[in-house]
């Protein structure tokens, strides 16, 4: 009976669940500053609120991150297309989520800062220059994932 007990508690521990991808279309880059010459140069930005949220009876966690992708128009390397912006973006995303989601951070604000860090890591591995982090940038109508 004790045995079946601490099984019944592992399972319960272990049951835990995430999941979604977020789409490519969820990152709108907005041109915040323009490139001029033939030098790297110029801004662009994405505002995405993103719902984190993992199911489970001992860490649950459901959060929504404000997130703001800065990208170079032409980094030292190439010109960054909104598509593959918004391609790179998305797929970063997708994993930092997993990663902060598989971890053992029930509280909020710790999981946003893990998600934009986590963000901005993996995409730095394919735009270099980029920038993660809380919405800074004014002006912009941020979109949402799951949208409203």
């Amino acid at each position: 009976m004790l045995l079946a007990g601490a099984m019944a508690l592992l399972l319960e521990a272990c049951a835990t669940a995430s999941g979604g991808h977020i789409p490519p279309s969820a990152f709108e880059f907005h041109e915040v500053v323009s490139k001029e010459g033939r030098e790297a140069g110029g801004w662009k930005i994405a505002q995405v609120n993103i719902l984190l949220a993992r199911v489970s009876r001992l860490r649950p966690l459901n959060t929504w991150c404000d997130v703001e992708v800065g990208i170079p128009i032409t980094n030292w390397e190439r010109s960054i297309s909104d598509s593959l912006a918004q391609t790179q973006a998305a797929e970063a995303s997708d994993e930092a989520a997993q990663i902060v989601l598989r971890g053992s951070v029930t509280f909020s604000a710790i999981a946003c800062r893990e998600f934009r860090n986590e963000t901005r890591r993996l995409l730095d591995v394919s735009i270099k220059g980029v920038r993660v982090t809380k919405f800074m940038t004014l002006g912009i109508k941020p979109k949402s994932f799951p949208e409203d």
